[in-house]
């Protein structure tokens, strides 16, 4: 007997709860487009933040390539001049730059792909929040009574109709649909 005793008082805890919520969607939603705002938040400095990236690595990156325009001609001039014991060094340096610019477009590439991941995804984010929004707008709207809407219960005495008042609406109606013909 006790183990069903504790068994319908855990079903009516749990059915207490779910009732618990129902009676406060409005609660619900509010707390759930302000967790979305949040994530959005993040995402979008996340976003920011690979971009801000992305431009230092172009930056770095032509900035290699100028370096490597250099090596090039530093080693032009010492071939040039047949000096090999010069040429060695810029050879060196020309190696390592080429090596860094590859590194550098590698984690471009990288970056460019994360982020092309991440924009439509943020912006398939903000369509959802944008609807939770409207949702909760359109929550609002019904809950809060609006005095130009009809009242469903009437609360007078039905309006009493005259037979006269029908017979001059029907001859109104005659004379209009055959001024129309």
């Amino acid at each position: 007997m006790a183990l069903i005793t504790r068994l319908s008082r855990l079903l009516r805890a749990d059915l207490h709860a779910v009732l618990d919520r129902l009676e406060a969607p409005e609660l619900v939603l509010a707390q759930a487009i302000r967790e979305m705002e949040q994530t959005l938040d993040l995402e979008r400095r996340q976003l920011h933040r690979l971009e801000r990236e992305l431009q230092r690595l172009r930056e770095r990156e032509s900035e290699q390539e100028r370096v490597l325009e250099q090596n090039g001609q530093a080693l032009d001039d010492c071939l040039a001049a047949e000096r090999e014991d010069l040429a060695r060094p810029v050879i060196r340096r020309r190696l390592e730059t080429e090596g860094r610019l590859e590194a550098l477009r590698t984690r471009r590439r990288e970056a460019e792909t994360e982020q092309a991941r991440r924009v439509p995804f943020l912006a398939e984010r903000e369509s959802r929040l944008a609807d939770l929004r409207a949702r909760a707008a359109i929550q609002d709207a019904e809950s809060e009574p609006d005095s130009t809407d009809f009242d469903p219960v009437w609360t007078g005495a039905d309006p009493r109709i005259w037979d006269a008042e029908v017979e001059v609406a029907l001859l109104q109606a005659k004379r209009r649909r055959e001024a129309r013909s």
